[in-house]
């Protein structure tokens, strides 16, 4: 059954009631309501399963847009993967600004991109360094005593002497006329119009695309320039890789600003499993169980493979699964994607060192005692250790880019 994805939507007004712009919203359902725990996680739904299915023009419609973001989504560099030219980003009233965070926002204004600031009610909220580059300045004019906001708007325009003034939360047309006459330059609220909510049916990838993709992928003479190419013809795809490389599960100690950044550390190989991954949760026809179950064995077949062939081990326990993804034959599948014998022999039960560790792998998820007895004749400690590593690491692949 199609599922549907929804997004909220307010207009930002300027002085002459023509709109500037709009905040584009997180939403979970036809309630227009939002409920999180995650700021970082909403922002990033917001961004992979609305902007980038509706697509950011359509939504926008030539008009500027404003994205709440946090600490965290500015860290992890998915923001990159937004336009510059059409988006702002409103930083949250809670963020902490320390030196990582204003290290991240002055390279991001350093690339081109706006800043906002979000419900602002005093003067001196935000540090100067990032005052000073921010383009809109958003004052709570709810919770500001009106005897107070003359002061506030001649300091803030000696702080941000860069911005617009924006007057949030204008509900009535006193409201409007008195920051109109306070000097502000933008306005937003429940007196111009309440968010709106959009939705539309979440389209899935087309399984023959997607199929056509990790042959691509499978290829052994890629570079990474066609692996870059490849990654960031997908929008979706590329966003999704790089919020997987940044989440804490995978292990690196700097921020992937980009694809062709993540193919450099991590390298071909590493990047290309992880992007067939999300190609395949992305499948029309996938169930994230299946694609679980498929990052499980991949990662568990690493681990158990002998030296020298985790690589390999990792592909064979990824596609292992390929047949229910695709529906299809794996012996069709198989003659179609460009893989070494090795590899193919064990996906298609002919034996070798890969096929004997796919099978030992299938054995203990089905804890076929008397099958690992003759598979894997050193004992089940290793092989709980290492399917215990493999769950836990599934598991947060299932939370970065599958759960809804």
């Amino acid at each position: 059954m199609a599922s549907t994805v929804y997004l909220g939507r307010q207009p930002v007004l300027d002085r002459q009631r023509r709109t500037y712009g709009y905040e584009l919203l997180f939403r979970q359902g036809r309630e227009n309501a939002a409920f999180f725990d995650d700021p970082d996680d909403a922002t990033r739904c917001l961004v992979e399963r609305t902007l980038l299915e509706w697509g950011i023009e359509h939504v926008l419609h030539g008009r500027v847009g404003f994205v709440n973001v946090g600490a965290g989504f500015l860290i992890s560099g998915t923001y990159h993967l937004l336009p510059s030219d059409h988006m702002v980003l409103e930083l949250l009233e809670d963020v902490d600004y320390d030196e990582r965070v204003i290290k991240v926002i002055l390279e991001a204004h350093a690339a081109g991109y706006r800043f906002a600031l979000d419900d602002i009610t005093h003067a001196e909220q935000v540090p100067d360094p990032v005052m000073s580059i921010v383009d809109i300045v958003k004052v709570d004019v709810l919770q500001v005593d009106r005897t107070r906001l003359p002061e506030l708007v001649s300091r803030l325009r000696v702080r941000a002497p860069r911005a617009h003034l924006l007057a949030e939360k204008v509900e009535e047309i006193e409201d409007f006329e008195e920051c109109t006459k306070l000097g502000f330059d933008l306005f937003q609220g429940y007196f111009f119009a309440k968010p709106e909510l959009l939705s539309r049916t979440a389209r899935p990838v087309n399984s023959s695309a997607a199929l056509a993709l990790l042959v691509e992928m499978q290829r052994p003479l890629i570079d990474i320039t066609k692996m870059e190419e490849l990654v960031t013809g997908d929008p979706t795809l590329a966003f999704r890789l790089l919020a997987l490389v940044n989440s804490s599960h995978a292990g690196l100690t700097q921020r992937v600003n980009s694809v062709h950044h993540a193919i450099v550390l991590l390298g071909i190989e590493h990047v290309r499993q992880l992007a067939t991954l999300l190609t395949m949760a992305s499948s029309v026809h996938t169930n994230q169980e299946i694609v679980v179950l498929a990052a499980t064995r991949a990662r568990m077949a690493r681990l158990l493979a002998p030296k020298g062939a985790e690589s390999s081990a990792f592909t064979v326990g990824l596609l292992s699964v390929i047949d229910t993804i695709f529906r299809a034959p794996m012996a069709d599948l198989i003659r179609e994607l460009p893989l070494s014998v090795e590899i193919a022999d064990a996906l298609l039960g002919r034996g070798g060192r890969l096929g004997v560790l796919l099978d030992t792998i299938r054995a203990y998820e089905v804890a076929d005692i008397d099958k690992l007895d003759v598979l894997w004749p050193d004992g089940i400690e290793p092989l709980r250790i290492a399917f215990g590593d493999a769950a836990t690491w599934a598991d947060g692949f299932r939370r970065q880019i599958v759960a809804a």
